[in-house]
């Protein structure tokens, strides 16, 4: 693709993709990316708009915040330019809708989950020049801001509220109950890599739980394509092919995560699977097989 007015053909976005797979995580344009995964779902339409509203994003920020040396301020004027300037929001009403967690359905809807909302917090905050990542709170995707000498966490859901420990501790009790305690790898940050991966997992989740296994094994294609290291991705990805009757692709998965597993590897019981499911293609047949890719934890 050369120019940014053209709609990538389908060979070009995976092309992309498995570029995005060899790339260090510092080197990953996660908005361009994420754009990239939502054409798969919305063939043939165009990224200019989306890409200029991208670089609109960052203008606007670049005004707002150009005095802006503390982590508070830079904060609030992200929040002021993604939520009150263009209408960023949660979707609270209808959570689940997969439009969510497409990007260029977010920016023309202005609604999505913690995580979608999240790419586009940290592309406008690195857009103006700031350092922005993600943070790896369990079950609800934050945003972590940096100052000049220090840091702040916004949630992109909420409006783009700045969150201190007292509102961390009310957040992990809503997600993990009355005794749930924060710790300190809840304030991890994610690469790059890892929240698209959170992205696409939550579609693979919600696919799964709506029955549309074709979907599901899509995503896992581009899950296992951005982040190939990651040898679970395509096991899953050749079980779901298994069960979809696809016992070829899914014969040439399996013996792909052969092929990476070494001898003495600690992952045996994933071998195990991997052993049982080539020896007999047809066990992936009864949808008990499908609780072995369907239990991640929901991470929005």
């Amino acid at each position: 693709m050369t120019s940014s007015s053209m709609t990538p053909n389908i060979a070009e976005q995976y092309d992309y993709l498995r570029a995005v797979g060899r790339m260090p995580d510092g080197e990953i344009d996660i908005a361009r990316t994420a754009l990239m995964l939502a054409a798969l779902d919305r063939p043939g339409i165009s990224f200019q708009k989306y890409e200029h509203h991208l670089e609109i994003l960052g203008l606007d920020l670049a005004n707002e915040g150009y005095k802006a040396e503390t982590a508070e301020d830079r904060a609030l004027a992200l929040t002021d330019v993604m939520n009150a300037r263009h209408g960023y929001e949660g979707n609270e009403k209808n959570y689940d809708d997969l439009q969510n967690a497409n990007l260029m359905s977010v920016i023309d809807r202005r609604l999505g989950i913690p995580v979608s909302l999240g790419i586009l917090y940290i592309h406008a905050a690195r857009a103006r020049g700031w350092q922005a990542e993600g943070v790896n709170f369990p079950g609800h995707f934050l945003v972590r801001v940096f100052g000049t000498s220090d840091q702040a966490i916004v949630d992109p859901f909420h409006s783009g509220r700045l969150l201190d420990a007292r509102h961390l501790r009310d957040l992990i009790r809503t997600i993990g109950g009355d005794k749930a305690e924060l710790k300190p790898e809840f304030y991890a940050a994610i690469s790059d890599r890892g929240i698209l991966v959170r992205m696409l997992n939550n579609i693979k989740v919600r696919s799964l739980q709506a029955n549309d296994f074709s979907l599901a094994a899509d995503v896992l294609e581009r899950m296992s394509l951005i982040d190939p290291e990651k040898i679970e991705h395509t096991y899953e990805h050749g079980i779901l092919l298994a069960y979809l009757g696809e016992h070829d692709k899914s014969r040439q998965k399996l013996l792909t995560c052969l092929d990476k597993l070494q001898d003495g590897q600690e992952n045996s019981s994933l071998k195990k699977h991997i052993l049982e499911t080539l020896k007999d293609l047809s066990k992936a047949t009864n949808k008990n097989v499908l609780s072995l890719i369907s239990n991640d934890r929901d991470e929005e």
